[in-house]
């Protein structure tokens, strides 16, 4: 299983999930992290998601 990190600019804290679908909400602050790009938890490399997946993402969430 992978662990993904995204990094919220507004409260400059990382957030940690294992979905790559869904909302993503920073725990601390609650800016929403949905749409910022996604890095792996370990070796903090940029992770691409594919695209059937984004489409999927973003239809669970109701985001444009």
């Amino acid at each position: 299983m992978a662990v993904y990190r995204k990094n919220c600019d507004r409260c400059n804290r990382p957030s940690f999930s294992s979905s790559e679908v869904g909302e993503w909400l920073c725990p601390i602050c609650g800016n929403d992290l949905t749409r910022y790009p996604f890095f792996n938890a370990i070796s903090l490399e940029k992770v691409a998601i594919l695209p059937h997946l984004k489409k999927q993402m973003y239809k669970k969430t109701g985001h444009l």
